[in-house]
């Protein structure tokens, strides 16, 4: 690995630990259509590589009958992974937060974007998937807790929040920010202190972007930004950390 991609995976480790929380899916009109509780288990061998991933599933239903437990039955799904660095399609920040996704939208190819927000014993990860046509088709909301801890669901994001001037303190470079409420019109509000800006219908050779916020206190805010060319290419991945 050269220097700047230990220096990512180096980031993407301080998400080891044992994840304990549930997937929501939802349709494009943030209905929801299924709940999975989940126990994600990030564990990197002694030289730190690689990086170990286990993913248990529960069925809907099987609700836990302690606050953050997996429940006692037998998990519906089993993932298993090892990984030896990070994929091209992954960027990882100065905060541990990470995004993946398409590199090349064609018309072969389904877009997805992900966005995992890491902060203390708390992470809150957001999937978008679109379908063959372009159309925003399913909607995929992670909450996890760092097991063993006493962390908290954040509460649902309200526009009012972010109104004001913000700092930004990651990367040093970055510019401030200031959000008006004319600003967030076009925002998706979601659980967890969450949000997004991403096109329902994505149009061909047209520029797109998709956005996501995780306020994960009412004076921390991070931003991560994934920018596409007309061609479909992505041009731009960019982490913000603000604070106020």
């Amino acid at each position: 690995m050269d220097r700047a991609v230990v220096d990512e995976w180096e980031l993407l480790l301080r998400n080891v630990g044992e994840w304990r929380g549930w997937f929501d899916s939802m349709d494009s009109t943030l209905q929801r259509t299924k709940r999975q509780y989940s126990l994600l288990t990030l564990q990197p061998a002694p030289s730190g590589i690689p990086l170990h991933l286990t993913l248990l599933l529960w069925p809907e239903g099987e609700e836990s009958s302690a606050s953050h437990q997996p429940p006692a039955g037998e998990p519906v799904k089993r993932i298993v992974q090892s990984f030896m660095r990070l994929d091209p399609d992954m960027g990882v920040f100065g905060t541990g937060s990470f995004s993946r996704g398409t590199l090349y939208r064609s018309n072969w190819t389904k877009l997805y974007a992900e966005f995992g927000f890491l902060h203390g014993e708390r992470r809150h990860r957001l999937v978008l998937l679109w379908d063959g046509a372009g159309q925003l088709d399913r909607i995929v909301l992670i909450r996890e807790f760092l097991a063993g801890t006493s962390a908290v669901e954040c509460p649902p994001l309200e526009a009012d929040q972010l109104i004001g001037d913000w700092r930004c303190d990651l990367p040093s470079l970055g510019e401030n920010m200031r959000f008006a409420a004319g600003d967030l019109d076009r925002w998706i509000f979601l659980p967890d202190g969450g949000a997004f800006l991403a096109p329902v219908q994505i149009d061909p050779h047209q520029p797109f972007n998709i956005e996501a916020l995780w306020l994960s206190s009412s004076t921390r805010l991070e931003r991560i930004s994934r920018r596409y060319s007309e061609h479909g290419a992505l041009t731009s991945l960019d982490h913000q950390l603000l604070t106020r």
